[in-house]
């Protein structure tokens, strides 16, 4: 995922991070790549040459990252509504504790809320957003039905 442009007063240009799933997030400021020190913290060229020192805040639910610049939090994208919030973890949920599917309720309810994550991130109004999440619940349902039809009949 990269964010949008944005502009944050005594740096070097326009900030963009770029937050892969699995790998660490990198930062742009202008046209030069931000140094990693640390974990999540970041040197970023500030307007009058030096360095200024900055921390990447992220959370599972929160689908666009906060960057922290002496102690001001500066927001990369929009909040994701508290409704999409537990649209994303409905899935692994449901599976786990309403249907009872044990590690292939976890495993596709896992896949499901990392698709719905997925969604959350995405360009789509949050009524589609809603909608499209409510589908892959609905297909990862038919697909753990049809798992313990199979597992069933085997063991049978």
């Amino acid at each position: 995922m990269r964010t949008e442009p944005i502009q944050i007063d005594g740096l070097a240009g326009p900030v963009v991070v770029t937050a892969p799933n699995f790998r660490p997030a990198s930062i742009t400021v202008g046209d030069q790549t931000a140094t990693r020190t640390r974990a999540n913290n970041y040197l970023l060229p500030a307007a009058d040459g030096t360095m200024k020192e900055a921390k990447l805040h992220g959370g599972l639910f929160d689908a666009y990252p906060t960057i922290e610049i002496a102690g001001v939090k500066h927001r990369t994208g929009p909040a994701v509504p508290a409704l999409l919030q537990i649209l994303a973890v409905l899935p692994f949920v449901v599976f786990i504790f309403v249907l009872r599917g044990g590690l292939i309720g976890g495993l596709i309810g896992g896949i499901a809320m990392g698709v719905n994550l997925g969604i959350a991130r995405g360009a789509r109004s949050t009524p589609a957003k809603a909608g499209l999440m409510i589908c892959v619940l609905a297909g990862g349902a038919v697909a753990l039905l049809m798992i313990a039809g199979v597992l069933q009949r085997a063991l049978a």
